[in-house]
């Protein structure tokens, strides 16, 4: 497949810091319908992410809603620059089965890709459109 990983992300300027409580945080993916955010420090380098099913995992813990995302989020995190080939942003979220892939420019998140907005691309860039309906 031909591009570059900033064809399929989506532009995100919605990322939490490592205090941002779980409260907030999920204020904020319910607000955006979002799945995932990437956690940055002051200089915008990515340090975690914290998804859905992190916090849905602390609802069931039982956890306080004042728990920082810090205590939540996955610190083991693969990005991609934004000038990654297509190809190989689809062979990382599959081979590394990852839901949720920031995009950085000079290691500062400029988006994240899902495969939602994988999707979306292909259907609206490679698929052609149906005929109008008689």
């Amino acid at each position: 497949m031909k591009g570059h990983a900033r064809q399929f992300m989506a532009a995100n300027d919605v990322v939490v810091s490592p205090e941002t409580t779980l409260a907030e945080a999920a204020r904020q993916l319910a607000r955006l319908d979002i799945t995932g955010l990437p956690v940055t420090d002051t200089n915008g380098r990515v340090v975690g992410i914290i998804t859905e099913s992190d916090m849905l995992d602390a609802f069931l813990a039982q956890r306080s809603n004042d728990v920082t995302v810090e205590t939540l989020m996955t610190e083991y995190v693969i990005t991609v620059d934004e000038f990654t080939p297509a190809d190989q942003v689809l062979t990382i979220l599959r081979e590394q089965k990852i839901h949720h892939l920031p995009v950085v420019r000079q290691d500062v998140v400029v988006g994240l890709i899902t495969p939602q907005t994988v999707l979306h691309y292909i259907v609206s860039h490679e698929f052609p459109s149906p005929p109008d309906a008689a």
